[in-house]
């Protein structure tokens, strides 16, 4: 209910691009060019907040994904059937550990995001850690 004015659908498909950009980049600089995607538009804090929720929820999803297309788990298990041949070729970038590191480091920006810190900051320490 929460996530009803949200876009899930465009959190989804930014979530994708970072991970996407994560994988073929690793200059800090270009990674913290990437992590405006995430909150978007300069808009009302809220706003700018609930969307980095949103995108981060998402990415927490793909990871999950791609963490069990990385352990050769069956297809039929992935949240995101949809995307499975373009998170199966992110697996060479995000393996298992790669991406239990990267949910870890989700998980830790939902919760500082929850203690009001600045989206702005989450979304780039985050890409950093991807």
């Amino acid at each position: 209910l929460a996530a009803r004015d949200v876009d899930l659908v465009g959190a989804r498909d930014s979530a994708q691009r970072l991970l996407e950009h994560a994988a073929r980049v690793s200059d800090p600089a270009q990674r913290i060019g990437s992590a405006k995607s995430l909150t978007g538009n300069k808009s009302a804090p809220a706003v700018e907040r609930e969307r980095l929720a949103a995108c981060l929820r998402a990415l927490a999803s793909l990871l999950r994904d791609l963490g069990m297309l990385a352990v050769g788990a069956d297809a039929g298990s992935l949240a995101n059937a949809d995307l499975q041949v373009n998170l199966g070729m992110l697996t060479s970038a995000f393996g298992s550990e790669r991406s239990t590191r990267a949910f870890a480091s989700v998980d830790r920006a939902l919760g500082a995001l929850e203690r009001n810190a600045s989206p702005k900051v989450v979304a780039d320490w985050l890409v950093l850690q991807l």
